[in-house]
């Protein structure tokens, strides 16, 4: 992996890792997808997988999520929409 000074590269590495722990959960459970409801999500995701920004759940993520970010047709998009939920502080 290339390091970098660039402001948000701590952001997207964690997001990197983030993806890398979803796509390693689901990767025996393609049939989870089309995820199409919050409360589906809400089912599908494992506990105790979160995302550096503020050691915020993936579970608790599912809360921010709204009916435009349905369906996610699979782990790439998951991690896209989940991600895009985290606020990234700046210092």
């Amino acid at each position: 992996m290339i390091t970098t000074n660039h402001p948000l590269y701590e952001a997207l590495k964690n997001i990197e890792e983030f993806k890398l722990k979803l796509a390693e959960y689901f990767r025996d459970k393609k049939d989870v997808f089309p995820i199409r409801s919050r409360v589906e999500l809400a089912k599908a995701l494992p506990c105790g997988i979160s995302l550096s920004c503020g050691e915020v759940e993936a579970g608790e993520l599912v809360k921010l999520m709204s009916e435009e970010d349905f369906p996610i047709r699979d782990v790439e998009d998951l991690v896209i929409k989940l991600a895009s939920k985290c606020p990234i502080k700046r210092d």
